[in-house]
């Protein structure tokens, strides 16, 4: 435990930081101990609003995944978002029922002790949603992949043990490190960016407080209390909203580079109005080629023939409208088809391999409604330079 005395301006106040690993029984037995032997004023805890009812509430909120989550990913197109979100919780997951510990037990077991000690509870990390946007958004598409492909190497994860999760704690700093080396984004937005927003939390809240504990994963320590020592003498100032924006400028570029290549399209309809025959023939290849190359992308994702009929009668018209693409109304046919059930979210969780991911329903789903709207973008720039020509 790391212990450092703050000055606020207004008062002195002493805070405990408690570094734990997610998945250790070790630390669920630290945190109980921490809070008899401080007994502080507050308990700040390295939890959102939604991973903090996710805790209390247990696993009966999954029902609302299945409704909700899905159709949102397929509105909004979040599909890396989701699938960052399902590996990285999945992964945590497998190392907890591996040592019969869920994760996040020894927050959930600080926000007990807190009640039946009736002690303030504060949620000082930021939002697990707005992290994950702001990796995705500023991560190159290289760094993604290799992402992704990490998460699923079944090697490391059966190299775990006790004593391993004792040393990954002991030597977080090191970790950090590494991190910080193979993936600079990363790092950034999961480790810097969030010890900063967490340490003007927990510095916020110590104005008229004597004794904090803050309990946090034992890879952010160092970083918190750095910033603590930097609030503390004016060196640096942290806007929390400046750290909670997630940049919309691609969804402005998208709307923008719609309208120009409508525009391109536009154009060579009226070039070929006064020639009927080859306007007849444009059309009729245009629907052959765009409906075609998206029923290949749902074939190629093995969707549902209903699915394979959709995208080659829907692409063809909604490339030409700049709100909504094919692969949505695509994927909810395909949604509808297989009909995603509580074992299917359960199952995405788990999946160690990346051939058990795709073979989920959910990523049958979602693979679906990204390669539908691959194909229709494929047949669409295929005819741009035809349009131009013109």
């Amino acid at each position: 435990m790391h212990h450092v005395r703050i000055n606020n301006g207004h008062n002195t106040c002493d805070i405990y930081i408690l570094g734990t690993a997610h998945v250790s029984e070790d630390s669920i037995r630290e945190v109980e101990e921490a809070i008899k032997e401080i007994d502080p004023d507050l308990i700040a805890v390295e939890l959102d609003s939604e991973r903090f009812l996710a805790l209390v509430n247990g696993e009966g909120r999954d029902k609302d995944l299945k409704s909700i989550n899905i159709l949102e990913v397929l509105k909004s197109g979040d599909i890396g978002l989701f699938l960052l979100h399902t590996v990285l919780a999945g992964f945590q997951r497998e190392i907890g029922e591996r040592f019969n510990v869920k994760p996040g037990s020894e927050m959930k077991r600080a926000i007990e002790l807190a009640k039946f000690y009736k002690k303030p509870l504060y949620l000082i990390d930021r939002p697990v949603g707005v992290t994950l946007r702001r990796a995705l958004n500023s991560m190159p598409l290289k760094e993604k992949l290799k992402l992704i492909f990490n998460l699923f190497e079944e090697e490391e994860i059966a190299k775990l043990d006790r004593k391993t999760i004792r040393e990954m704690v002991d030597n977080a700093q090191e970790l950090v490190e590494i991190l910080k080396h193979l993936s600079p984004t990363l790092y950034k937005v999961f480790v810097d960016e969030r010890d900063r927003y967490m340490a003007k939390n927990i510095f916020d809240t110590s104005i008229g407080r004597e004794k904090i504990l803050v309990v946090v994963g034992a890879g952010h320590v160092k970083g918190i209390v750095d910033y603590l020592k930097k609030l503390e003498r004016g060196e640096i100032e942290i806007d929390l909203n400046e750290l909670m924006e997630v940049k919309k400028g691609r969804s402005y570029w998208k709307i923008v580079f719609s309208v120009i290549l409508i525009g391109i399209i536009l154009y060579g309809i009226y070039t070929l109005s006064s020639n009927p025959e080859v306007l007849k023939r444009f059309t009729l290849e245009w629907i052959l080629v765009n409906g075609t190359l998206s029923a290949l992308g749902v074939v190629l994702a093995r969707g549902k023939l209903p699915s394979v009929i959709t995208a080659f009668l829907v692409a063809p018209i909604t490339s030409l409208i700049p709100v909504i693409g094919a692969g949505y109304i695509v994927g909810l046919v395909e949604l509808k088809c297989r009909g995603i059930t509580l074992e299917d979210i359960q199952h995405l969780l788990r999946c160690e391999e990346l051939r058990d991911l795709m073979d989920n329903n959910v990523m049958r789903v979602l693979m679906v409604a990204a390669l539908s709207s691959l194909g229709s973008a494929i047949g669409t720039f295929y005819f741009l330079p035809r349009f131009l020509g013109l």
